[in-house]
């Protein structure tokens, strides 16, 4: 119940973005409400991801690409650390699987590098980006191996989310797209925060099952 209450809250403070509404900084808000949520659950990494990300919202929305970009490099690293140090996947894919969708999301930096990167006119912007690529792709195959719906998910609708930002910002001018980057952000963003709640109550059922406690009481 508490879960579906604090997504309600966060789909009413995505949509507060959307509408037509004069509020100062709106978009910044539905990733404060989730990194605050983060915190009350005492997930410290994943409240640190989604601060940073609050951050990189907050660096987007006054216009400062270069300390948005290294914010959201940030979130992504941390996100890593939980995917694969603080949970380890159990179990995982098979070996084949996995070294498929590494060779899949190595295809999409490709491409993408071929696209975007020869658009971009400043080199230390160009470059940033190429690191925060391989740092979202990395997030992107760390979120997959944990065989979790939410986490493929949201982490495929981050990854799709920033290359229509990278495609509108260097390569052609997208419609309506605040609506077309923030959506799948949002929904990343929250499928990312459910599924890693979930990682957490799977260790703790393990947990319960190494100690001979019930799982139902």
């Amino acid at each position: 119940m508490k879960y579906a209450l604090c997504s309600l809250v966060f789909i009413l403070l995505a949509a507060l973005d959307f509408a037509p509404i004069d509020v100062p900084a709106k978009m910044t808000f539905p990733l404060l409400w989730l990194s605050l949520a983060a915190l009350w659950q005492r997930q410290w990494a994943l409240a640190s991801a989604l601060f940073c990300s609050f951050l990189g919202d907050v660096m987007g929305w006054k216009g400062e690409l270069i300390p948005q970009i290294g914010f959201f490099a940030l979130a992504q690293f941390l996100y890593i650390i939980i995917y694969i140090r603080l949970y380890p996947p159990s179990p995982s894919w098979s070996r084949p699987v996995n070294v498929a969708i590494a060779v899949l999301l190595a295809a999409v930096y490709g491409v993408a590098m071929m696209w975007i990167f020869p658009r971009v006119t400043d080199a230390f912007i160009s470059y940033g980006i190429a690191v925060y690529a391989v740092l979202l792709l990395a997030m992107c195959f760390s979120a997959s191996r944990h065989r979790s719906v939410c986490l493929i998910l949201g982490a495929l609708l981050f990854v799709a989310s920033d290359f229509i930002l990278g495609v509108h910002l260097f390569v052609e001018r997208i419609p309506h797209a605040h609506q077309s980057i923030m959506v799948p952000y949002y929904l990343g963003q929250l499928l990312l925060f459910l599924g890693t709640l979930g990682l957490q109550r799977k260790q703790n059922r393990k947990g319960m099952h190494r100690l001979g406690t019930p799982l139902f009481v």
